[in-house]
């Protein structure tokens, strides 16, 4: 009876595998262009090979999808996806990097020793709220 179990396990995965669609085109690219990369510049979460394994079979067409051949993603351009990121502050204005040091220096504001700001307990302040 065991053996009828395992024999039908290996024939179900034998026939899944063999039924798995391949990933997407738009992924197959990106992944080639990735191994173009110097290796400074290349992900280290990439180097795990389960996650490339996981990535891979995220990327799959499934029963009832098409592959999308063009992509509203890849109309925008990518100076616009720069400054979406640098406004939302997720990475550095690299246009100020390489500029003079301003003319004036920016210092925080400083609190008082009790980092209360001066501004909460002001009673005249507080009977509008």
């Amino acid at each position: 009876m065991k053996n009828r179990i395992c024999f039908f396990v290996i024939l179900a995965s034998a026939a899944t595998v063999t039924c798995i669609p391949p990933p997407h085109p738009a992924v197959v690219a990106v992944r080639h262009a990735e191994e173009l990369l110097p290796p400074q510049q290349r992900s280290p979460a990439l180097r795990n090979p389960h996650l490339l394994h996981a990535l891979q079979l995220t990327s799959l067409l499934h029963h009832g999808e098409t592959p999308v051949f063009e992509r509203e993603a890849d109309s925008v351009p990518r100076r616009e996806i720069y400054n979406i990121l640098t406004h939302a502050g997720f990475i550095g204005r690299q246009h100020l990097r390489n500029q003079s040091p301003a003319k004036h220096s920016v210092h925080p504001h400083a609190y008082p020793p009790s980092h209360e700001s001066p501004f909460v307990f002001n009673s005249d302040a507080l009977q509008y709220l």
